[in-house]
């Protein structure tokens, strides 16, 4: 998941592509997307183009994002890590360094199932919280690259 919906990665297109970009055949909601970055990157520009997926308003980035260290399960570049804080900055609506499921929704204007999102935080909420911290989505979307 790649929340900010920019078109630039594979965690960009893994909530949607679990609805729209199914494999012909496919009969799960639940189907993960496992295709290249470059098909991924492409279905994004796709839906994004038809208007089926709008791309998200770029959110200042607050200070306190910004300069948090993080740490990754992966070897990423440091732009990859900049694009990941962009993003979870895009979600906290609230800025209170936590995501959580209403901003999560809210982000995704109500194109996200109730079984995507659950999955998405078995995924990514490492401590079962309720929340995703910074951390926590930096190591998911890390993972997913």
């Amino acid at each position: 998941l790649k929340l900010g919906l920019r078109g630039r990665s594979v965690a960009s297109a893994h909530l949607y592509s679990t609805s729209w970009c199914r494999r012909p055949g496919a009969h799960s909601a639940a189907m993960l997307w496992t295709s290249a970055s470059a098909v991924a990157a492409v279905a994004i520009l796709v839906l994004v183009g038809r208007g089926i997926v709008e791309a998200a308003p770029m959110t200042p980035m607050p200070d306190a994002v910004r300069n948090m260290q993080v740490s990754t399960p992966k070897p990423v570049t440091e732009s990859q890590v900049t694009e990941f804080k962009q993003d979870f900055a895009d979600v906290d609506f609230n800025r209170d360094m936590v995501m959580d499921a209403q901003e999560v929704r809210a982000h995704f204007k109500g194109g996200i199932d109730k079984i995507e999102l659950y999955k998405f935080f078995l995924e990514s909420d490492l401590d079962m919280t309720g929340t995703i911290s910074l951390q926590e989505y930096v190591t998911y979307a890390a993972n997913l690259q």
